[in-house]
């Protein structure tokens, strides 16, 4: 086996064409599941939003808005989604991303800005179900690439 040295850069490259693949097999999934008259963002919301809670259970312990930006702070994701830690604090933590393979890849394949937004809103529930891991903590988008904002704004608050 072959053990070679990558760049920052090449790793982000292939953690984005990653996504870019998941993005495209969505939306063919449900393009198809929808000619098949199956209540596609019905399916999606669930499957999504179960996929999202697995991730936020491997988070492990998070029991500040912090802990949670801090931990979708770490690995190459923070790199691939352009991400960018606004506000770091117990109570609020704000993260801003400034780039999205998802939707790149929906307008790759060109779909429309109302697909795009569409698409996107399906798959924040994975974000949503995440958080839903974390019984005192919920989170809100202020921003959306997808919408036509210059960056996904996500906010983290711990719940009163």
């Amino acid at each position: 086996m072959c053990e070679g040295k990558y760049t920052q850069a090449e790793l982000t490259d292939a953690f984005r064409a990653a996504i870019e693949d998941r993005a495209k097999w969505f939306y063919l999934l449900l393009k198809y599941a929808k000619e098949e008259n199956a209540d596609v963002d019905k399916i999606a919301e669930k499957a999504i939003r179960e996929f999202g809670h697995m991730k936020g259970v491997a988070i492990g312990k998070a029991d500040t808005a912090e802990d949670f930006a801090k931990a979708l702070l770490t690995g190459h994701a923070r790199e691939a989604f352009a991400m960018n830690p606004v506000k770091l604090e117990e109570e609020e933590s704000v993260l801003q991303f400034s780039y999205c393979a998802l939707v790149e890849a929906w307008k790759k394949l060109g779909c429309s800005d109302e697909e795009v937004a569409h698409l996107c809103k399906l798959a924040r529930y994975g974000d949503y179900g995440m958080v839903e891991a974390f019984e005192n903590l919920e989170l809100d988008f202020n921003q959306l690439l997808s919408e036509g904002d210059a960056c996904c704004e996500l906010v983290i608050r711990k719940k009163k």
